[in-house]
């Protein structure tokens, strides 16, 4: 049997801005575990170095026939790493993905992360929020793709 280091708890999932990047406006989320009455939202600092080391991967020109110029940015400030998680709409219905990764205590020392990794149990929670809002406003949307509407999308709740 797998030794399991605990039984799960959740933690604070919160939208903090949109982005802008080279023509990107990209959603930023922060998660962060925390012990007992800790900030929700992950340090300032860990969201800024994210941004700065994570967006210049966003490819170029942002808008084209298969790219929408939106995606989404997960800044988990975790127990025992920092995860970043650059997503982007591409081909209508698809997502691709950066993710990189850095030290707690040193979180400047961002690298990418192992190339079989993609989410864990809390970032998943917002792959699927962002799912269904991409669903809603822009694939689904009886009166047409609405970017803006996608962006007013926002998930704040504790997973």
């Amino acid at each position: 049997m797998i030794a399991l280091q605990g039984p799960y708890r959740t933690r604070p999932v919160r939208f903090l801005h949109i982005a802008e990047h080279g023509g990107w406006r990209i959603k930023v989320y922060g998660i962060r575990f925390r012990e007992r009455d800790g900030p929700e939202e992950p340090d300032p600092h860990i969201v800024a170095l994210a941004k700065q080391a994570v967006l210049p991967h966003l490819p170029q020109p942002a808008i084209t026939d298969v790219r929408y110029g939106l995606g989404f940015l997960v800044v988990h400030q975790g127990q025992d790493r920092n995860w970043l998680l650059l997503d982007w709409w591409y081909d209508r219905e698809i997502l691709k993905q950066r993710l990189l990764s850095s030290p707690i205590a040193t979180p400047s020392a961002i690298t990418p992360a192992e190339p079989d990794l993609m989410a864990c149990t809390w970032e998943l929670a917002v792959h699927s929020f962002e799912r269904q809002a991409w669903i809603d406003t822009v694939l689904n949307n009886p009166d047409g793709a609405d970017v803006d509407a996608y962006l007013r999308q926002r998930l704040n709740t504790d997973v």
